[in-house]
């Protein structure tokens, strides 16, 4: 993801990501214990929290971030290393945790908040290795008194989650497909974002803009992952419209004509025999394929 600082003032970024740093400030402040960030992959959930964790903790020692599903007993070992008061776990995009009763049931007693300490347990008959030193074991029990991030890419489904929503602040992260434009357009400001020069970033911005609908999922991922497609064709002559529809699922045939069509002036022959070089296709595909636009746009 992009490497934007916080202070960088090329793009206003802080209508989009400002409550969820202000969330996360309530946790590395100790104004809350537990924060639960949920928002689909791709629209920079990540990069904010860490951001913010490396800005507001005092040393990068005092957070620590785990990503993806972990085994109870990993959870456990991780707990271990967040126990002191003054340490911040991020549990990244963590949606399997969900389903554990054994990993809800830890959580649930890192975040209890009707109690003095909080005990978190692990019952085993073996000993339970040290997470950083060899030949050493933990307690069955321990205290935490760390303070908790959670991120999810989906909602989590499961009653038994619910019990930690009340012990937090429960934040979903959106954003229509406009705002997502919006976004894209804002971060295509920053002139470390890419390979590209700022203005090529705009400009592709701009043709994701206009290219895509309110169906197609349109995030700060894909706007990367399209910004290097041009970076390479920058450097190999390739197309990297041709590829960047790729990324968005959509047809070239029909991209092709539509952009002829309408941003082109060209007679229907040219059009054809433009449509044959870059398709393969004949010129029968090329009518067939626009009966096809035009009958999906009357219906």
């Amino acid at each position: 993801m992009y490497n934007q600082t916080m202070s960088d003032d090329s793009a206003d970024l802080d209508q989009y990501y400002g409550n969820l740093r202000n969330y996360v400030r309530m946790v590395t402040g100790g104004y809350q214990n537990l924060l639960l960030l949920d928002a689909k992959g791709g629209l920079g959930k990540t990069y904010n929290v860490r951001q913010t964790l490396s800005a507001e903790c005092e040393g990068d020692d005092k957070w620590i971030h785990q990503k993806g599903f972990t085994t109870p007993i990993e959870l456990y070992k991780t707990l271990w290393m967040a126990r002191r008061e003054d340490t911040v776990l991020f549990l990244d995009d963590m949606s399997g945790v969900t389903n554990n009763q054994k990993a809800i049931d830890m959580l649930k007693a890192a975040t209890e908040t009707d109690d003095d300490e909080n005990f978190v347990e692990y019952r085993t008959s073996q000993d339970i290795d040290h997470p950083t030193i060899d030949g050493a074991t933990l307690p069955n029990t321990f205290t935490f008194r760390g303070r908790i991030v959670m991120s999810f890419n989906d909602t989590p489904d499961n009653h038994h989650f619910d019990a930690l929503r009340d012990r937090g602040i429960d934040y979903h992260l959106s954003f229509t497909y406009q705002e997502r434009l919006d976004l894209v357009s804002e971060v295509a400001k920053l002139d470390d974002f890419s390979d590209l020069s700022v203005e090529e970033q705009k400009d592709t911005a701009e043709w994701i803009a206009t290219t895509t609908n309110a169906g197609i999922d349109v995030t700060l991922r894909t706007f990367e992952e399209v910004c290097a497609m041009r970076a390479f064709a920058n450097d190999t002559g390739e197309s990297w419209e041709k590829m960047a529809l790729e990324v968005f699922d959509m047809n070239y045939a029909k991209y092709l004509i539509i952009e002829m069509r309408e941003r082109m002036e060209m007679t229907i022959d040219e059009q054809v025999e433009q449509y044959k070089e870059k398709t393969g296709y004949s010129k029968s595909h090329y009518y067939d394929t626009w009966d096809s636009i035009r009958d999906e746009r009357t219906d």
